[in-house]
């Protein structure tokens, strides 16, 4: 006959099981949320869009870069970063900042993925406005990320925009009203539109990186305009036309905009925002709630 054990005993060994049991299935999960919360996950963009726009018309050029076409910095092309920029200590304590795979190049084409399809009375108008308009015309220069909120994070898309004013008879203005009316096949430079270089936190926006442009707009990259046209059909209306931009002083690969975005890391559970306030989120905590219930589940069993 076995001997009977008091209760606190029996009760005393079946807590201790229980504790082992749920210490098995959350240690893991938080060591991983510890990890994520110290070391940080780095959600890189799965696409890069930049769009130009003058005025209220329709856009001149929309483009987009996914993969293969967002590169991975090389530890070879963060040498060469960091050898640019040596001699500027405050550029220098930002790239130390990251390391080579939190950073990407986005290759974006030169050429418009979309077709500029302008309406003929929006074309005459500005047109107009190009050439004898009184008030400056803004051109808008775009660039719009998204991330994979599975990966991690709180925001899927992150968007910023630089603009120019075009003054009244002003060369950019008078040379691209010659590119409508087709009186003219040259580029247009527009100085100081492109930011090479961005940086991409976990909010909402992605400033231009100004510890690698301290001059800000005066660093910004000159691109040369250009509308493409192709007849495929006959009379005023058979052409195809598409805009089309360069660098202006590239050396190689013409047909490409490479946009360095240097991406901060996601630590999990708690972040500080701009202001330094600490803010914690709980997607991690419920995704960890739910798998823990998920594992005791199986552990228990099936109900009787």
């Amino acid at each position: 006959k076995g001997q009977k054990k008091k209760k606190v005993v029996k009760y005393g060994m079946g807590g201790l099981i229980i504790l082992f049991l749920i210490a098995i299935i959350w240690f893991p999960l938080l060591f991983m949320s510890l990890v994520r919360s110290v070391v940080g996950v780095v959600n890189q963009p799965i696409d890069v869009t930049v769009t130009l726009k003058l005025g209220g018309y329709e856009p001149l050029f929309t483009m987009s870069a996914q993969q293969p076409s967002i590169v991975p910095f090389t530890a070879q092309a963060y040498e060469e970063l960091s050898r640019k920029f040596d001699p500027d200590p405050l550029a220098m304590q930002f790239i130390s900042q990251y390391s080579p795979e939190d950073i990407v190049t986005a290759q974006i084409e030169g050429s418009s993925g979309t077709l500029w399809r302008i309406s003929p009375p929006s074309r005459a108008q500005m047109k107009r406005e190009l050439y004898n308009g009184t008030a400056n015309i803004t051109l808008r220069f775009t660039w719009n990320f998204q991330r994979d909120l599975a990966k991690g994070g709180t925001v899927e898309y992150t968007n910023e925009k630089h603009t120019l004013d075009l003054a009244p008879n002003s060369p950019e203005r008078l040379q691209l009203a010659s590119l409508l009316e087709g009186t003219s096949a040259q580029s247009v430079v527009i100085t100081k539109l492109f930011p090479k270089y961005i940086r991409a936190p976990v909010g909402p926006e992605a400033n231009p990186v100004k510890q690698l442009q301290p001059g800000e707009e005066d660093d910004y990259l000159g691109v040369r305009l250009q509308l493409r046209r192709e007849r495929v059909g006959t009379g005023a209306a058979g052409f195809l036309e598409w805009w089309v931009i360069e660098l202006q002083d590239c050396q190689a690969d013409c047909n490409l905009l490479p946009m360095v975005i240097f991406s901060d890391k996601d630590h999990g559970a708690v972040c500080v925002d701009r202001a330094g306030h600490r803010q914690v989120r709980a997607r991690l905590l419920q995704r960890d709630l739910a798998l823990h219930h998920v594992r005791g589940a199986a552990v228990r069993g099936p109900h009787p």
